[in-house]
Order: structure tokens, then C-alpha cells, then sequence
């Protein structure tokens, strides 16, 4: 009985927060930016979001990682000092156990460090920290990615856990593509001591050079590896498809180009039901993203099941791809549009970056699922950082994680995502973190997409990979606590979106075969149960009734809609 009782309270700990857009604000004048986000893999299904906290110009920053469970409310937030080294930045977070693992760069002497941390979950108190030297000192490195690893290494019949790490080296301190640089894998332990370095590299020709990784998915026999190469003829940024083995030894190479500028691969979903690699990357020439789909035993591209897509707008990149919730043949794109403009109900223009969209496609078709949708949220990107996202027409190098999935089996799935917002009352950048059920819907403002797949045109190129030498160092960090405010999407846009219905009413609530409306221009509804799924709809009758007979008993949430397109979401009992 007690196991009910608990099973019953964590439904309605659930339909509490079934879906929201909540922003939060440091408080301490700064913009949010390189936001990643992971859920908490200690059996609590919280989330744990990281980013740096940037000063007004762009140009001191701070780490920072936060802890909050699933209606958003915070547990615990830290910011992170390198001194006695200094500015240290976070690129990437993963989850394991009771910890949080950050990676990133520092600052040594005056040289960048590739760099990575282990934090204990619960609290937040740092439990180990190193810095790699990749090559030699001369060379500065950044850490874009790491995620937990084991296989074993040593052939004695026991697993080896630990992370790999991924990033670029460089004979330059700041991000220039005119310089040396060269991606890198690392294989560590769990105490994040190296076993091995790998670098990748190409023969780039002309002025201009790519090389670098942005993340490392694992597969049944090794690690596949995506970021960028060069086409060793133009020079161009290519597509980088390398896959390792567990000891960094060389399997194959499927990199190539497509587009007439820059080409990038960004993240990758391992199918362990058909050995295959779904590669998400994005391109120049096409102003979209796409997916390319690789056999993972001989690194073959599968043309009929890789395409770019297109639709009626330009400027939407790729960032994540996993899993969907609804079913196990289709996977999930997640990722930001460069540029929007729309107008509300109530004729207030908006421009915005950044804006986060998601779509939900077929294995076998790539073609779109149900509604794809983007969440109009009013942000312009700072300038001034040289990881801006759009310093040119898409980010070249970094990547974030900037969705993903908690899991109550048996109960509820949801997804979360992680964006920005600037308020017209703040010139800085706030966090942005969204909630979504299976049908991909925000209650609060969003636009309707459809992208359709077009067959994949690339042009072959190589890049190679082999070991390289690598020490590791101890430092330590301090951290600070803060206390970063967070408010919901309805209590923004009541102000500058929504109008009177913001105002309005249902009633009664409970209520058995009718509500009402108080809304003076209400127009349609929509219904959705507990889980979110839509169960009913259709036009508010004259006496601003909605009928409730076809629903069974339970909790349900309506959203009223008004002639104006403004719309307002309620929670209600059916009795």
C-alpha cells in the first residue's frame, strides 16, 4: 500500500509540473551562455544544467552548475574560481552515479588546459580536479565534451570504467581557424588519470584549419567521433566521421563535404538493434541540418537513409539528437534557429536568436513526425565572445548538449531543453529551460514547422588518427554558492504577449460535464490529459461552455484560446 501511495504521489508530483518554460536570472548582472543540460542518474530524476555566467561585455566569465528537480525548482547552484589559475570555462557535463563530471578549459601560465572535474551531486562539494598538457607545453588545449566509458582495456576479463574526453589543441590561444589546431580523444579512468591521447587530424590545404572534436558516442566495439575535418583541396570545413576503437585505435573514416563553405557533424545516436550510427551535422550550402546514417561494422554511408532537410525558412542547426519517447523507430533533433521575427496577438514585434526547435523523424524515411514546433522566445545573442553562435552564419566549433530526456519508468517521460531569453526589462541573457511531454507541444508561445529530407550529396574526404602523448596535473577550484530566480513563461507573456485572457477563468473547478470560461473572446480549446496527450477540441460555445462528458475522471488541462490567437492553459479536475 505504501508503494502505491508513493507511486501516486510522484504521478502528481508529475502533472504538477506537466509542462513549463521557466527563465532564470543570476541576479548578479551577467549573461548565461554555453548552457548544457543532463539528468541526474541517481535515481532522483532532477536535472542538472551548466554553462558560464558572462560580465556585460563579454569578456570575464565563470563557470557555473545547478541542480533542479523536475519542476524546476532549484536544489543547489555553484559558480566555480580557478584561482590560482584563472578563467576557467565549462564546455560540457555528464552524469554517473551520485556525480556531475565538468570539462572545459583553464587558464595555466598563460596557455589554455584542457581540463576536467569530478562534483559530488547531492551537494555540489568538488571531489577531484585535473588539467591535461596535450603533446607539449607549447600547445593550448579545450576539452568540448566527455562522457562515461567502460570496456576493457587491458584484456583481463574486468570493465576499466572511466570518460573520454574531446576537444581541440592549437598553436593558438584564442579561436583561429587560420591557425594549427588538431581534435583530440582522451581515454581516462575513473579517477580522470589518462590510459591514452589520441589526435585527428587531415592534410589541410590553403589558409584555413578545422580539425577538432565536438563529441564521442560510444558503440559496441569502439568510439565514433564527430566535429570537423578539412577538404584537403579547398580547405573548407568538412563533415568529420572517425570511428576508434577502445584502445584509440584507427577502424575507419567517413568524412566528407558537402556545402560550399562549412560542413560540421555535432552529435550522433548509436542504434545497438541494427548496428548503425545516426550522425547529426550541419551545412553551409544548404543554411539547414541533416543526418547522415553509417554502418558502425565497415563505416559505410547508407544513402536511403541519409538526407539534409529544408523547409520554408533558413538558419535552423542541429545540436542533439536522441532517442524520442513515443517510439523506438523514430529519433529526436533538437537544436536553435539563428533568426526569427514574428508578432503576437496583440501586434508586439519580436526579433530573437537561439530560439530552440524540435523534430521528430523516422528511422527508415526521414520524414517528419506528427508537429515539429520552435519556441518563440524574445533573445539576442551577446557578441563579443569567440564561442558565439552566430559570429558567422552557424557555430564552427562548439556544440552544447542542449536537451534531453527524464524517465520515470512506468509513469511519465518527458523532454527538457535548455535555451535563453533576453527581457526587455534586462539587457542580459537568462536561462531558458523548457519542458515538453511526447507530443513536442510548450504551452507557452511557439510557431509550427515542417521539414522535409532530401537525399544526402557529399564528396569523400579523409582524415586520420593515431596516439599522441599526454600528462595530467592536478589543480583546484572554489566554489561559491548563489541563488539564481526563476519565473515561468505565463507570468512574462502575460505581460508583453497574451491580453485579457491572461485574466480569465474556468469554472467550476471540479467540475463533472461542463466548465466555463470567462474569457470575453474566447474561441477554440484544447484538452490534454495528465500525460499531456491531447484528448479533445473544438469551438467555445456561445455561453462560454466547454463540454467535459466524453472525459473519464481525472485531472485534465485545458487551453482556451481567443479570437486574437492568445491563449491561456488551466489545470482542472473532472469529477
Amino acid at each position: 500500500m505504501k508503494t502505491k501511495l508513493l507511486f501516486f504521489a510522484l504521478i502528481l508530483s508529475f502533472m504538477s509540473y506537466a509542462q513549463f518554460q521557466l527563465n532564470y536570472d543570476a541576479n548578479m548582472q551577467n549573461h548565461y551562455h554555453d548552457l548544457n543540460i543532463e539528468p541526474a542518474k541517481d535515481g532522483s530524476f532532477d536535472v542538472v544544467m551548466a554553462g558560464n555566467l558572462f560580465d556585460a561585455s563579454m569578456s570575464a566569465f565563470v563557470p557555473f552548475v545547478q541542480r533542479l528537480n523536475v519542476s524546476g525548482s532549484t536544489i543547489w547552484t555553484l559558480t566555480f574560481d580557478g584561482t590560482p589559475l584563472a578563467k576557467a570555462r565549462i564546455f560540457d557535463i555528464e552524469t554517473i552515479y551520485d556525480m556531475v563530471i565538468i570539462t572545459g578549459s583553464i587558464d595555466v601560465s598563460g596557455t589554455k588546459r584542457a581540463f576536467a572535474a569530478k562534483v559530488e551531486l547531492a551537494t555540489g562539494n568538488l571531489l577531484d580536479t585535473i588539467y591535461y598538457e596535450i603533446v607539449s607545453p607549447n600547445f593550448n588545449s579545450t576539452a568540448l565534451h566527455i562522457s562515461y566509458t567502460e570496456n576493457d582495456l587491458d584484456a583481463d576479463g574486468n570493465l576499466n570504467p572511466g570518460f573520454v574526453i574531446g576537444g581541440f589543441f592549437s598553436n593558438s590561444y584564442a579561436v583561429n581557424t587560420n591557425a594549427m589546431n588538431i581534435g583530440f580523444v582522451i581515454r581516462t579512468d575513473f579517477d580522470l588519470e589518462p590510459y591514452w591521447t589520441i589526435e585527428i587530424d587531415s592534410n589541410a590545404g590553403g589558409n584555413s584549419d578545422y580539425d577538432m572534436v565536438n563529441n564521442i558516442t560510444e558503440t559496441n566495439d569502439g568510439y565514433f567521433v564527430t566535429g570537423a575535418s578539412n577538404d584537403n583541396t579547398t580547405s573548407q570545413q568538412a563533415v568529420l566521421a572517425h570511428k576508434i576503437d577502445y584502445l584509440g585505435a584507427n577502424v575507419w573514416d567517413a568524412s566528407y563535404v558537402m556545402g560550399n563553405s562549412q560542413d560540421v557533424s555535432v552529435d550522433a545516436y548509436y542504434d545497438t538493434a541494427t548496428n548503425q550510427i545516426y550522425m547529426l551535422s550541419n551545412y553551409s550550402v544548404t543554411h539547414q541540418f541533416g543526418v547522415t546514417t553509417i554502418d558502425n561494422a565497415t563505416g559505410t554511408i547508407i544513402p536511403a537513409l541519409s538526407w539534409y532537410y529544408t523547409n520554408n525558412e533558413l538558419n535552423h542547426y542541429g545540436f542533439t539528437i536522441m532517442e524520442s519517447i513515443a517510439d523506438p523507430d523514430y529519433l529526436m533533433i533538437v537544436g536553435y534557429d539563428r533568426d526569427e521575427n514574428w508578432t503576437d496577438g496583440s501586434g508586439n514585434s519580436y526579433t530573437s536568436q537561439s530560439n530552440i526547435f524540435v523534430l521528430e523523424f523516422e528511422k527508415s524515411t526521414g520524414n517528419q513526425v506528427g508537429d515539429s514546433y520552435q519556441y518563440l522566445v524574445p533573445h539576442q545573442e551577446p557578441v563579443g565572445d569567440e564561442y558565439n553562435f552566430w559570429n558567422g552564419q552557424m557555430p564552427l566549433i562548439y556544440y552544447p548538449d542542449i536537451a534531453t530526456i527524464i524517465d520515470v519508468p512506468g509513469a511519465f517521460a518527458s523532454y527538457f531543453e535548455v535555451g535563453y531569453r533576453t527581457h526587455n526589462s534586462s539587457p542580459f541573457s537568462q536561462a531558458n529551460l523548457f519542458n515538453t511531454l511526447d507530443d513536442k507541444r510548450n504551452f507557452c508561445d511557439r510557431t509550427e514547422l515542417f521539414f522535409i529530407p532530401n537525399p544526402l550529396n557529399k564528396t569523400d574526404v579523409s582524415a586520420f588518427s593515431g596516439l599522441t602523448p599526454n600528462q595530467a596535473f592536478p589543480f583546484s577550484f572554489t566554489t561559491t554558492p548563489i541563488s539564481p530566480i526563476a519565473w515561468d513563461c505565463e507570468s512574462v507573456l502575460s505581460i508583453e504577449d497574451q491580453g485579457s485572457i491572461q485574466e480569465s477563468t474556468l469554472y467550476p473547478n471540479p467540475a463533472q460535464n461542463v466548465i466555463y470560461t470567462t474569457a470575453v473572446n474566447a474561441s477554440k480549446f484544447t484538452i490534454y490529459d495528465s500525460l499531456g496527450r491531447k484528448v479533445s477540441n473544438g469551438i467555445i460555445q456561445e455561453n462560454k461552455s466547454i463540454s467535459l462528458e466524453t472525459l473519464k475522471t481525472g485531472l485534465y488541462f485545458i487551453t482556451v484560446i481567443d479570437i486574437e490567437n492568445n491563449s491561456q492553459t488551466f489545470k482542472i479536475i473532472k469529477e
